[in-house]
């Protein structure tokens, strides 16, 4: 069958289309010649230019590179990994014998390095334990490298602080604007007319005079507890204590208003924070043995670490492993008295047979050696070589103010207690913050029976950081 032939019409149209699309495309291939494609940005970096500006030109490396980090390595590889140079690391460590030894440098101390890119060279080295303990080491006009400890200025500013027990010590001292490091100062202070593991009240306030020390505008720490007051619901009266006496006099010391010294023979407890978790008991059941057998100590649960201090002035009799007292230290004292500290983790440095050692200077840690069931110290003292309560222990005080003083005593504590008046206490609010959850697990057993119509503060909340607290 024949298609039926295109009108002549239609013949037209389709031909003026096919040229106009022929039209177009030969004009756009036709019009004219190509734009030449623009070239790259130019750009030069100098001082003012911004990070990440693009150059054509290579960037020149700076001639001085400052560093600033925390030490994790021996000195040698700490500026070896930033570029020193071998022989500036020799320099340093020529320049700094005799100002810093080597071997006191610590992982986690600050350091600070200016090194010469062209060659590595060291131009300046800064080594700092904290605020007072700082070190450098520069280049003088010679381009000798010389290191010197650096003078650090020191204020000291007066400061009185008072405020009321909620729950904690530790919290009211915070709610005042004070660190715990206070808390351990006036603890000192009261130690051995006020037991801070067990009589503290809500309601109980006190007020400090001390001194404070800072470099320029940033608080270095607390100096000399010049004034403290107590009031005590638990004793129904009011302790204070007083500072007297040149930093040089050797019967400087913490006196009552009396002029008693505060100071006893023996302190009340071997460590900070701590609690008893087993008393003196002749009669006891031993927890792993399992058969009764005396405990001739008491023991304070404390974490693995914290420091166990001498109780007195005296002579290191042993420090060794026995058995199962495991890591032991025995110190001779005055009066026939021998301390056993027993169950440590280590011994503190330098604590061998022989070595004389002072009240409160640190012997050894807490740990678990031995026959025990975990982290305590098992304290005990021998009298005349017979165990006893050191608990119940009747020791004399250190000597009060001499009498050639006590004029200048009376004037200095008078004007002490009317400035103590007049310091501000910072009352607890209702609810303050975690206190009622600062409580710790395991209350001694003093906890079980409270005094009547007064409400027990929770151990070991008192004198430290609650756990929800950094």
């Amino acid at each position: 069958m024949r298609d039926k032939p295109l009108h002549p019409v239609q013949v037209v149209v389709a031909a003026v289309v096919a040229l106009g699309f022929v039209y177009l495309v030969g004009r756009a291939l036709l019009s004219g010649d190509p734009a030449p494609p623009s070239p790259p940005p130019r750009v030069t970096q100098d001082a003012g230019t911004a990070p990440g500006s693009v150059s054509a030109e290579p960037a020149t490396p700076p001639p001085l590179v400052d560093h600033e980090m925390r030490i994790d390595r021996p000195l040698g590889a700490q500026l070896a990994g930033l570029g020193v140079a071998p022989g500036s690391v020799k320099e340093v460590v020529a320049a700094l014998e005799g100002v810093l030894d080597l071997r006191r440098i610590r992982q986690g101390a600050q350091l600070t390095a200016t090194v010469r890119t062209a060659d590595g060279r060291l131009e300046r080295l800064g080594y700092s334990t904290g605020p007072l303990e700082r070190y450098e080491a520069t280049r003088d006009t010679a381009g000798k490298l010389t290191a010197r400890k650096l003078v650090v200025p020191v204020r000291v500013q007066v400061a009185e602080i008072g405020a009321e027990l909620k729950v904690s010590l530790y919290q009211a001292m915070q709610r005042a604007g004070e660190t715990s490091e206070l808390v351990a100062s006036l603890v000192d202070a009261f130690a051995f007319d006020i037991d801070f593991y067990k009589d503290p009240r809500p309601g109980d306030r006190f007020r400090v005079i001390v001194e404070k020390r800072y470099t320029g505008d940033t608080f270095i720490d607390y100096g000399r507890l010049l004034a403290a007051e107590y009031v005590s619901a638990r004793h129904g009266k009011t302790f204070r204590v007083f500072w007297f006496g040149d930093g040089d006099a050797p019967w400087a010391s913490y006196f009552d208003e009396q002029g008693q010294n505060t100071r006893k023979t023996f302190l009340k407890t071997p460590l900070k924070f701590a609690r008893v978790s087993s008393k003196f008991d002749p009669k006891r059941k031993h927890p792993i043995l399992k058969y009764t057998r005396a405990h001739n100590g008491t023991d304070f649960a404390a974490k693995t670490g914290t420091p166990v201090w001498a109780m007195a002035d005296g002579v290191i009799r042993s420090a060794d492993f026995d058995r199962g007292y495991g890591n032991v230290v025995v110190i001779a004292h005055k009066d026939g008295l021998m301390s056993f500290s027993a169950h440590l983790h280590r011994f503190a440095k330098g604590i061998t047979r022989g070595v004389k050692v002072r009240q409160k200077q640190v012997v050894g840690y807490v740990g678990s050696t031995g026959l025990s069931t975990g982290p305590h110290l098992h304290f005990g003292v021998k009298r005349n070589g017979a165990w006893v309560d050191f608990e119940k222990l009747k020791l004399p005080r250190d000597p009060p103010v001499p009498a050639g003083q006590m004029a200048a005593f009376r004037q200095a504590t008078a004007r002490l207690v009317t400035q103590l008046s007049r310091v501000a206490i910072q009352t607890a609010p209702t609810a303050e913050g975690d206190d009622a959850d600062s409580a710790t697990d395991d209350p001694p057993e003093e906890a079980s029976a409270p005094d009547a119509g007064a409400q027990r503060l929770a151990p070991n909340s008192v004198v430290q950081p609650p756990p929800s607290l950094p």
